[in-house]
This record gives structure tokens, sequence and C-alpha cells, in this order.
């Protein structure tokens, strides 16, 4: 693990931290000041928004971190790139203008805001697809100090913004637009540092936008998909149940989302440095791999636990209502389920490596198929305990199958399947004792069986000496 990765993981993993804080506060303040029925409304229109704007970005998100690590100048992958999100960001938006009767029709509760305020879902996803752009392409190219800036001020005005137009009771709309002005003023600061229009008659190529293409189009396809099925059990939930049923379920999910947002940012650092590594040392890097996937399973089951005895000596009684402490249930499953993706956070690197995004693709598609039916299976009879547990057997069956199809092409290291397997026997041990003793004291003992065998299997106190060392070197 070099000093390079330690430096831009703490940068990365501070700046999110601090973001991703505030965004947890924000909703906490909201659930007690909004009625769950229009944190469900929100996030109908957060799917709306996230599907559009997956469409605009077309796939640049993975795409551009990848090609700066290629024989491609930087240059003509950047400016190729925002070529491609021009045209891309239009065709979203005439997609969602002639569709928007349609999704009406499918989705009710978003009838009213589809309508009236079609405008604020077109500014949305244009101001969302951007700002994301900026984070990619200072990730990829590990300016840790420009994406930190970009996030926080994002983070800075949505932040100041939604509490003040909260409170001046604009309810979930002013919510959206604090979203709206957060987004634009990131995406502005990116768009004034880095964009010339004179460069484009340079920089722009024929050839690298056809390979940024071949690259993206599949993952595009694939991060569409991807939010479908995240977002199917909301659906689900808001066509069977009620919308305050659906807020209490979002509320939770939202907060899970925000966790999945750590891993990503660890992942910003990570997947660009396994990039490096495996073109220069490719057993080092997959050894890399094999320890982070111990890593990453140890400290966020020991977070767990210490969640779980702060819910029980009542450190939320303060924070929410009545109504989310009664399903924290709900929290506890998927949290479990939110603990593969650490694995899959390690392991991210060797699927995109060799650019063989079209088994990204098909892989994408089976398990996406799985997904929703899973969902239907589950939501009907079960409601938001059933949303809950779809979501947790998907991430063990999505994480599992990449690793599984890519053992062979992409030298997984069987440590790491073998270990997902019984992280998976443990937590659904956990999940099973939970639903039917709703015992804290008995999920707590499963859990930390999880955090034993990780410190002891992914020789966690070897490992933290030697990053110390490598540290204590490089400083002197």
């Amino acid at each position: 693990m070099n000093i390079n990765l330690i430096k831009n993981t703490g940068i990365y993993f501070i700046t999110n931290l601090l973001s991703q804080g505030a965004v947890f506060i924000f909703w906490i303040i909201a659930a007690n000041v909004l009625p769950p029925s229009q944190v469900g409304i929100y996030a109908l229109v957060i799917f709306i928004v996230n599907l559009f704007s997956t469409l605009a970005i077309l796939g640049l998100d993975s795409t551009i971190t990848r090609f700066y690590h290629s024989e491609e100048k930087i240059e003509e992958v950047f400016y190729s790139a925002l070529t491609i999100f021009f045209v891309a960001a239009i065709f979203s938006l005439a997609v969602l203008f002639f569709t928007a009767p349609f999704i009406s029709k499918a989705i009710p509760n978003i009838d009213s805001f589809l309508g009236k305020d079609i405008f604020l879902f077109y500014a949305l996803i244009i101001t969302v697809s951007l700002y994301n752009l900026a984070l990619v392409h200072y990730a990829a190219l590990r300016d840790t100090l420009s994406y930190a800036k970009v996030s926080l001020i994002q983070t800075i005005l949505f932040f100041v913004l939604a509490l003040a137009l909260l409170f001046l009771n604009f309810k979930i709309l002013g919510v959206l637009y604090a979203l709206l002005f957060s987004y634009l003023g990131s995406g502005l600061i990116f768009l004034l540092k880095e964009f010339r229009l004179s460069y484009f008659k340079n920089f722009v190529s024929k050839k690298t936008i056809k390979s940024l293409l071949s690259y993206g189009l599949p993952m595009a396809l694939t991060a569409t998909l991807g939010i479908v099925a995240s977002y199917i059990g909301s659906l689900l939930l808001n066509k069977y149940t009620t919308l305050s049923i659906l807020g209490i379920y979002s509320f939770f999910l939202a907060i899970a989302m925000q966790i999945n947002a750590l891993w990503a940012t660890f992942n910003r650092a990570w997947t660009p440095n396994i990039f490096a590594s495996l073109s220069e040392n490719k057993v080092l890097a997959l050894e890399q791999v094999k320890t982070m996937a111990f890593f990453s399973s140890f400290f966020y089951l020991l977070f767990f636990v210490i969640f779980i005895i702060f819910v029980r000596l009542g450190g939320l009684t303060f924070f929410l209502r009545p109504e989310y402490l009664s399903n924290i249930g709900i929290f506890y499953i998927l949290l479990m389920g939110t603990v593969f993706n650490g694995v899959y956070t390690a392991a991210y690197p060797l699927y995109y490596y060799q650019k063989k995004t079209h088994v990204i693709l098909f892989l994408s598609i089976a398990l996406n198929i799985i997904n929703i039916a899973l969902t239907f299976l589950l939501v009907k009879p079960f409601g938001q305990t059933g949303a809950a547990l779809s979501y947790f057997l998907f991430s063990f069956i999505s994480v599992f199958a990449y690793l599984f199809i890519f053992k062979k092409r992409a030298q997984i290291p069987i440590e790491i399947i073998t270990w997902s397997v019984f992280l998976f026997c443990l937590m659904s041990l956990g999940v099973l004792s939970y639903l039917y003793t709703s015992s804290t004291a008995l999920l707590i003992a499963i859990v930390s069986l999880g955090i034993l065998f990780s410190y002891k299997r992914g020789k966690i106190k070897e490992n933290i000496g030697s990053v110390l060392n490598s540290l204590r070197y490089k400083l002197l």
C-alpha cells in the first residue's frame, strides 16, 4: 500500500466524511420536519433524475478513469468526453420530454412534479451529471485538492440552502432547489477552471470519441439498469403500500447510500492506483486487492457493532421520530447488505482493467433481472422488510457473480471468493436471528465473529504495521 494511495484516500475520506456527514445531519433534521410521505416523494423524484443523468453522462464516469491511464493523451480524452457529454445530455432531456406522460402514469405520485416542474427536472439532470463528471475528472487525475474543493462547495451550498428553504416551508420542493443550485455552483467552477472553447479544435479526436463510446456505452447501459434495479424496491413500495411506508424505507436507504458513497470515495483513489500498479507489478497489485478485501470488511463490521450499541443505548432517541425508530431493523438489514460493497470495491479495478465492458454489460443485465425478480417476490408479501431483504440478497449475489465470472479472466485471488461466501453465511445468520428474535445482543455477537475472522484472515495487525512503517520511511 503506497504513500500516494494513503494520502489520496485520506483527502477523499475526510472530504466525503464531511460531505456525507452534512447530508446525514440534514436528513435527520428533515425527517423531523417533513412527514414520511414527503420523503417518499423525494425518493421518486431522485429516481427520475438519477435515471436520466445516467443517460446524460453515458458511461463517462467509468470511461474517464480508465482512459486517463492509457496510451491516449489526457487532453484528447477530456475534450472528447465533454463532446460526448454535451450531445448525450441534450438527448437525455429529449427522451424525458417525450416520455414524461408515460412516467406520470407509471408512477402516479410524481405526476404533479413532472407536469408543472418539468424544467426543474431538466436542470437537475444537467447539473448532477456535470458535477459527477467533475469529480471523476479530478479523481482520475489524482488531483485531490480540486476534488475536495468542488465536493465541499456543493455540500456547503446544499446544506445551507436546503435548511433555509425547509424552514421557510418550501417542503420537499425546497430541498430539490437546494440540490439544483449546489450542483450548479460546483459545475460552473469546474467548467471555468478546465474548459477552453479553443481547445476543441486541437484536442477533440474522432478516434478517441469512438474508443470512449465503445468502452462507455456498455457501461451506460449497465449503470441505467443499475439505477432501475436500485429503485425497484421503492417503486414497488409506492405501488403496494403507502407514501409514508415508502418514506420510512427511503430514509433508511438514503442513509445506507451515504455509506455506499464512502465506498465510492475510496474507490476514486483505489482504482487509479491499482490500474497503475497492474501495469507495473501485477503480483503486488493482486496482493493489495486481497488485503483490502479483508481490511474493508474488518473496519466496516467494527463500525456496524459500534452503531448497534449506540442505538441500543438510546443514542438515536433524540434524533429520530418514533415511526423511524420502530423500524430500525430495516436499517440493520440494509447495513448488513452494504458490507459486501467493501469486497466489491477492493476487486473493482480487476473487472475494468482489460476494457472488456461487454462482459460487464451482460453480467449486469442478468444480475438486474435477478434483482427485479427478488424484489417482486419479496416486497408484495413483506413490504419494506421485503425490500430490505432483496437489497441484502442482491448485494451478495452481485459481488459473488463478479468474483466468480472474473476469477480466471482477472486472476481474482481465491481467498476473496471464499471470504465473500463466509461473510454472506454470517450476515444471513445475523439477518435471520434479528428477524426472529429482535435481539440486538445476538446480532452484536454474530457481527463480532465477522470482525474476529476478518482480523485473523486479513492479518490486520501485520498489515497496519507495514503501512505505518511505509509512512515513517517516506516521511524521513
